[in-house]
């Protein structure tokens, strides 16, 4: 099972399971049940169209809210995490006693980059159960997207005395202490320790790479580090693409074939590819058709998931849009890359300060000083003005 599928289940394990009380006869239940055997045989296009049908029908806020609890998630494993959230909002919309409604759609909303509300929806959850620890770890992977290394440490240390053998939060943990404390050794120990409890934790693996690799420069541990996690994640790893490109550039040759999960030879990057999808959205949002330009950098990305620009470019549509969010989750990826991206630093403490939120541009602001001073003195000064507006 996918690691991403596994951490939204397991939140709703007990919805996943439910089956109306009764002989089945009254409205929408049928359809209900039906689409959990579909569901159970793994056909989730049947059991969404079921589910749909039964919510049509179910009259009670109860039985419809489980119903569309039921539906986000068949919605997330057909990889749709907008409509999933839009599901799981309704859900606990219709009824806030089901928390693990509420703990999906956060979930769904961070996957879909809708960091705000999903924050939100999780920090209801913790008014419910305050000990919540997948609630507190992906509030601690938003502060993580906001580079907001000190909040991230935080969080993510709470879900981690919480559970510590949730390896998932002491992974995230490790790269929260990294960038705040400039400690490597610290985190490669926790990663470490990570693999030493489990061996087939493969984001740990691929993380002790990056270490190596943009950290401590050693090219040979981090090509050591890049296989393991290759033959731990196999050909559809979240991050194989990413590992393979690395173990190239650092003179070493990447496995044709992993092992974990099975499947076709995985995508390579095409540079030429993503040079014309780059062009095309150029044009676009000369043309200030922003829409259209943004699915034009999407392509560039598919090309080349390493095209910082790519990311940067969209958060500038989104930005001319007036859509401060979404502008500054794209360069935050734009900065995930390549974190001394001085323009995508300014687009991000500008894009907060839209949002008003001072703290999250103060402190990129402050970033954006050392390695440009003026840029990042004018934009204290711009966040200073716009707070007495």
């Amino acid at each position: 099972m996918k690691k991403k599928k596994a951490i939204l289940i397991s939140a709703s394990i007990m919805a996943t399971l439910i089956m109306f009380v009764g002989c089945g006869e009254k409205s929408g239940e049928k359809e209900y049940n039906k689409a959990i055997d579909a569901l159970n045989s793994g056909d989730l296009v049947r059991a969404r169209t079921l589910l749909e049908k039964s919510i049509r029908k179910i009259s009670g806020s109860a039985k419809k809210s489980t119903a569309l609890n039921q539906l986000g998630i068949v919605l997330w494993d057909l990889g749709e995490a907008q409509a999933a959230a839009e599901a799981f909002s309704q859900s606990a919309n219709l009824s806030e006693q089901i928390s693990g409604a509420n703990l999906n759609l956060g979930l769904a909303l961070f996957q879909a980059g809708r960091s705000d509300e999903a924050e939100f929806a999780l920090n209801n959850v913790l008014g419910e159960d305050p000990d919540n620890e997948t609630a507190i770890a992906v509030l601690g992977l938003i502060e993580l997207r906001k580079r907001n290394w000190t909040g991230a440490t935080r969080e993510l240390s709470k879900a981690a005395n919480i559970n510590p053998g949730n390896p998932a939060a002491q992974n995230a943990l490790a790269l929260a202490e990294l960038h705040q404390s400039k400690n490597s050794q610290q985190s490669i120990k926790r990663l470490e320790q990570i693999l030493a409890a489990f061996p087939e934790y493969a984001p740990a693996a691929y993380n002790l790479g990056a270490i190596y690799d943009q950290w401590l420069k050693n090219s040979s541990a981090a090509m050591d580090w890049y296989n393991q996690y290759l033959q731990l994640a196999g050909e559809n790893g979240s991050h194989s693409l990413q590992a393979k490109q690395a173990i190239t550039r650092l003179g070493g040759t990447a496995p044709t074939t992993g092992g974990g999960s099975s499947g076709s030879a995985i995508r390579k990057s095409d540079p030429l590819a993503a040079a014309r999808y780059m062009k095309a959205g150029a044009s676009m949002h000369a043309a200030q058709k922003y829409k259209e330009a943004v699915e034009e950098y999407r392509k560039a990305l598919m090309e080349d998931p390493t095209l910082k620009t790519a990311y940067y470019n969209m958060g500038l549509a989104f930005y001319a849009e007036g859509n401060y969010t979404d502008a500054a989750n794209a360069c935050n990826s734009a900065l995930n890359i390549d974190p001394s991206f001085s323009d995508a630093r300014y687009m991000l403490s500008l894009s907060y300060a839209k949002l008003k939120k001072w703290n999250d541009a103060d402190r990129e602001a402050s970033e954006l000083s050392k390695t440009d001073p003026t840029r990042g003195n004018q934009m204290k000064k711009y966040i200073s003005d716009s707070r007495k507006l």
